[in-house]
Formats: structure tokens, sequence, C-alpha cells
């Protein structure tokens, strides 16, 4: 029971972390402060940043996405026992990532990018990879 308890609480907590940072303004990691936009060629944004030196905004951004979602990814299987193959966790993850990117078009200083899906997606599926292989490692014998 307590376990229970303990992983829907994780598990929530993930989402509402993910919420908070991909749906509120964030100053200090300058998150949803300046004005929004649309991205849909895949990797234009990484490349941008990467090309204008941006080292900040490039870890905020691209690794910042990818750590948002490994305890999403880390969690699916856990508190969903049919999310058992990598396909099905990236899959959860990529069209968790689409539904945040779809809600951001309609706010005005959030920027809706196929990039975020993308690292979002390798989030979820580092998470996935991670909790299978600590399964694996603990195991008892």
């Amino acid at each position: 029971m307590f376990k229970t308890t303990l992983i829907n609480i994780l598990f929530l907590g993930s989402i509402l972390f993910i919420a908070d940072l991909t749906m509120l303004p964030d100053a200090s990691l300058d998150i949803g402060i300046g004005s929004g936009g649309i991205n849909v060629i895949p990797f234009h944004t990484i490349k941008d940043l990467l090309s204008n030196h941006s080292l900040g905004k490039f870890i905020v951004n691209n690794i910042g996405n990818i750590i948002l979602f490994i305890p999403f990814g880390f969690l699916l299987p856990i508190k969903f026992k049919n999310v058992n193959r990598m396909a099905k966790s990236v899959f959860v993850g990529m069209a968790f990532s689409i539904v945040i990117e779809i809600i951001q078009l309609w706010m005005p200083n959030r920027w809706t990018d196929i990039d975020d899906v993308i690292l979002n997606t390798l989030g979820t599926g580092i998470g996935y990879s991670l909790c299978r292989w600590l399964e694996k490692v603990y195991k008892p014998t």
C-alpha cells in the first residue's frame, strides 16, 4: 500500500513538474518570458542555439528537456505494468509531449517546437532504460 502510494505521488509529481516548467514562465531560466512562436523543422532550434554560441540556452533548452522527462520515463513502467517495452514508453512520452506543445500553441510567450518533442521523447526513453537497467541490477536472487 505504501509503495503504491509513493509511486503515485512520484508519478504525479513528475507530471506536475513538467507542467510547471512547460506552462509557467520562469525568469531565472529565461523560459516563457519572451515572445513565442512555432518551429516545425526538426533540429532547427538545436542547430540555432549551437551556431549562435548560446551554451547556457543550449543547456537549459536541450539538456533541460531531456532531463525533465527522465523521471516520467523512469516511473512509467513502475506505475503502468502494461508499459513493458521501450516502444510503448517512448510513444507515451511523445504523446504527452505533443499534448504540451499543442497547448503551448495558445500561450503567447511559449514556443511550440518539434525539437522539444524529440528531446522529451529521448528523455522518456532514457528514463525507461534506466528503470529497466536498475531492475536487472537489483533484481532479488
